[in-house]
């Protein structure tokens, strides 16, 4: 399914593409354009199909793996590498502090720490079967996982709880679109964003954005 979003026809006629799946690392940059406001289309990889191994996606993708930016002919993937540059290119938009800026740092942390950290340990509890062979041992991977996440939402919790509302203190940037993704897959994990106060404080400030409803509404997840 291919999704066509032209908001500035008249004035833009640089268009980004955004191949995704239903609810998969691309609904952060989605939201973004939408927070935006910028000409996009959405062209679906089913990973339930097995589309992402096919050879005409992994000659733009070889990790096979959702989503990926084409952008001016340059192909990006990677979720927090596409937000970033993403912002990078509306630096109008202050959803990415000014370099130089003392909060850009902790911008990076986040980002980087969310995809490396709490992210991964989110793919082992979600897909267990990816990182360990049999299935004796999925238990352990799920159990272990779990403590992890723990350790990152409170990590999280702490945070926001002494500089929040957002992740940056009172100024919203695309961290948070990508932690809301991220607390948005943990409502079916064993341990939820949501059970945290200031997390789930932060979770439901950003469901009730514009930019989020319909980003969810465009995947089908409302």
């Amino acid at each position: 399914m291919v999704l066509s979003i032209n908001r500035n026809s008249k004035k833009d006629t640089t268009i980004y593409t955004l191949y995704w799946d239903k609810g998969g690392a691309n609904m952060a940059t989605h939201a973004v354009f939408e927070e935006l406001g910028v000409s996009y289309e959405m062209i679906e990889i089913d990973l339930s199909k097995n589309m992402q191994k096919s050879a005409e996606y992994l000659a733009i993708n070889p990790n096979g793996k959702v989503p990926t930016l084409v952008h001016q002919g340059q192909v990006i993937y990677e979720s927090a590498a596409i937000l970033m540059y993403v912002l990078d290119q509306h630096p109008e938009s202050g959803l990415a502090p000014d370099i130089g800026c003392s909060k850009r740092g902790v911008y990076y942390q986040y980002l980087f720490w969310m995809s490396s950290t709490l992210q991964e340990a989110a793919n082992h509890w979600a897909h267990p079967e990816q990182y360990i062979n049999g299935e004796h041992n999925l238990q352990q991977v799920k159990d272990k996982a779990n403590d992890v996440l723990t350790h990152c939402w409170d990590i999280v919790e702490k945070g926001l709880a002494s500089h929040g509302p957002w992740l940056l203190g009172d100024k919203l940037s695309g961290a948070d679109f990508h932690l809301f993704m991220i607390a948005h897959w943990s409502q079916r994990y064993a341990s939820r964003a949501q059970d945290w106060t200031h997390l789930n404080a932060h979770y439901q400030a950003m469901l009730n954005r514009a930019s989020i409803q319909e980003m969810m509404i465009q995947e089908g997840l409302l």
